[in-house]
C-alpha cells in the first residue's frame, strides 16, 4: 500500500502541483508552506494517517548514530525550516530525523529578497537567505513548549538544532564570533538530541571565519569548555580544496566534535547556466559528486571516529547509497523534496533496502564506507 500511495503522489505532486507552484517565486512558496503548513499539522488523524503511508519502514533502514536508534538514516538537512515551525509536517514525509535552522544568537532578518531562485534543467535552488530567523531565544522556547507537550506529532523524530553565527551589523572579531556561537549552545543545551555548528554558510557579511583552522579550533576549545549535553556536528563548507578540508578535520578530531555534515551549497557556479545577477549559492545536483568525494576522502581520512551525515544533489535511493558506501552513516536532503515532492523520502528508504540486499547486506548502516576506496560515480 505504501509503495502504490508514494508513487501516486509522486505522480500527482509532478504532473499537478510542482508545475503550479513552480510558476510561484520560491520565497512565496516557502512562506505558505511554513504558514499552512504550520496549521495543517494541528490535524494529528490526517498527518498520522498521511505519515503511515508516505513512510517505508524496514528493520534494514535502523540506525544506530551518536547514541541514537533512528527508524531510518535520512534526515531533513537545515535550512527549510529556520524557527521549528511545521515538525508535524516533517514527520509526516518519513523520515529519520529533522534539523531545523540555522538559529542564531540574536535575531537575523537575513539578506535583502528575494532569498531563492530555481534552476530547474540544473535540478538547483540558488540560496540567498542569510540566515533569517527569529533568534535563539524564541527557539529554545518552542523547543520548550514542543518538550512539554510530549505529543508524538510534534516529538517523536530527533532533532538536531543547526546553529550559526548571527549575520548582522553587531558582528565583530573572531572573539566576538565565539562567543555568539556558545551562547546559542547554552541557550539550546539539553533541548535537541544534537547541536550542528554551522561554521560555512556562505552567503553571510560576516564570511566564514571559522573555516580557517585557527579560527575553528577557537571555537572549539570554547565549545568544549560549555560542555553541552548533546553531541556536537560541524556542518563543513564544500569549496575547499581537500588538503584544507583535511586541516579542518583534524581540528574537530582534537575536539569533542562527534560528526560531520557533508557538504554546504556550493559557491562555485561554473557548472550551472544562470543569470549572473542573481545573488546565492547552489544546493541540490551541482553539489552531488563534489560532497560525494569529499564524504569518501573524509572516510578514509578520519575513519569511524566522526559520524558523517551526506547531503547534496539526493533525488533517489542511488544518490543516496552512493554517499553511504562512500562513508556517510547518516543522508540528509531538502531540494530532493523540492524537486521530487513529500513522497521521496519513503521512495529513497525503499529503495536503499534494495541496494544494500543486492550488494548483500543485512542492513543498509552495513554498507557504510564499503566503496570508500572506489573513486565517486559520476552522472
Amino acid at each position: 500500500m505504501g509503495t502504490f500511495a508514494r508513487s501516486a503522489m509522486t505522480t500527482a505532486y509532478t504532473k499537478g502541483v510542482k508545475p503550479v507552484i513552480f510558476k510561484m517565486h520560491p520565497d512565496k512558496v516557502h512562506d505558505d508552506m511554513i504558514l499552512h503548513g504550520s496549521w495543517a499539522q494541528r490535524i494529528r488523524p490526517a498527518m498520522a494517517a498521511a505519515e503511515a503511508l508516505l513512510k517505508h519502514d524496514d528493520p534494514a533502514l535502523v540506525t544506530q548514530a551518536y547514541g541514537l536508534t533512528l527508524r531510518n538514516p535520512l534526515g531533513l538537512a537545515a535550512g527549510l525550516d529556520k524557527n521549528v515551525a511545521i515538525p508535524g509536517i516533517l514527520q509526516m514525509t518519513g523520515f529519520g530525523f529533522l534539523t531545523f535552522g540555522s538559529v542564531t544568537s540574536r535575531v537575523c532578518h537575513g539578506n535583502p529578497k528575494p532569498w531563492f531562485h530555481r534552476l530547474p534543467e540544473q535540478e538547483s535552488l540558488v540560496v540567498h537567505v542569510g540566515l533569517a530567523n527569529g533568534g535563539v531565544d524564541a527557539v529554545a522556547q518552542r523547543l520548550r513548549e514542543l518538550n512539554a507537550q510530549a505529543h508524538p506529532r510534534y516529538t517523536a523524530l530527533p532533532f538536531k538544532m543547526s546553529i550559526a553565527r548571527t549575520n548582522d551589523q553587531h558582528a565583530g572579531d573572531t572573539a566576538e564570533g565565539v562567543e555568539d556561537y556558545v551562547t546559542s549552545v547554552r541557550k539550546l543545551d539539553g533541548l535537541s538530541a544534537l547541536l550542528e555548528l554551522n561554521i560555512s554558510c556562505p552567503n553571510t557579511t560576516v564570511g566564514e571565519k571559522f573555516t580557517e583552522p585557527e579560527a575553528l579550533d577557537q571555537l572549539l576549545t570554547e565549545i568544549d569548555a560549555a560542555n553541552p549535553a548533546q553531541p556536537i556536528v560541524l556542518k563543513m563548507p564544500s569549496d575547499k580544496t581537500w588538503e584544507q578540508f583535511r586541516d579542518l578535520i583534524d581540528v574537530a578530531l582534537d575536539h569533542n566534535v562527534a560528526g560531520l555534515t557533508i557538504a554546504n551549497l556550493r559557491k562555485d557556479r561554473d557548472s550551472v547556466t544562470m543569470d549572473p545577477a542573481i545573488k546565492g549559492n547552489l544546493s541540490g545536483r551541482p553539489v552531488r559528486d563534489l560532497s560525494t568525494d569529499i564524504i569518501r576522502r573524509s572516510y578514509q581520512h578520519a575513519g569511524d571516529r566522526l559520524t558523517i551525515a551526506g547531503l547534496g544533489g539526493v533525488f533517489d535511493g542511488q544518490h543516496a547509497y552512493d554517499k553511504i558506501c562512500a562513508g556517510s552513516t547518516l543522508i540528509e536532503l531538502v531540494s530532493g523534496l523540492i524537486f521530487r515532492g513529500p513522497a521521496v523520502v519513503g521512495t529513497i528508504a525503499k529503495e536503499l533496502v534494495e541496494l544494500a540486499h543486492a550488494d548483500g547486506f543485512e542492513k543498509v548502516q552495513d554498507a557504510v564506507g564499503s566503496r570508500a576506496d572506489a573513486p565517486v560515480p559520476t552522472d
